[in-house]
């Protein structure tokens, strides 16, 4: 039962993080008449974003290596893994949202 309390806390979060994301973004390409300047914001937040996806593909590399090389089991079951993408689209777009606004000020 901890285990799905804690699962349920993310997608929430995740979930309340994507939703203020794409509202933000929306009223700042409304104040910024999408200038350079934002463009600019959001490629560089785009790229901080992006090497979450690398560190996930090098974790999964990982965990396949370990995997094939002991003799350890693993079943996941399809709505598992849909969860967990679901968890760390929420992961990504949070930290999408926290460097367009530290690019934001900083710029």
């Amino acid at each position: 039962m901890n285990e799905q309390t804690t699962i349920v806390f993310f997608l929430i979060v995740g979930t309340i993080i994507t939703l203020f994301l794409y509202i933000w973004k929306a009223k700042k390409e409304i104040n910024y008449k999408k200038d350079e300047r934002w463009q600019f914001i959001q490629n560089k937040a785009n790229n901080v974003a992006n090497y979450s996806n690398q560190i996930l593909i090098v974790f999964v590399v990982v965990i396949d290596i370990i995997a094939a090389f002991s003799d350890v089991q693993m079943t996941f079951t399809l709505d598992r893994i849909i969860t967990y993408v679901i968890i760390f689209i929420g992961l990504r777009n949070a930290i999408e949202l926290f460097a367009l606004k530290y690019f934001d000020k900083r710029m």
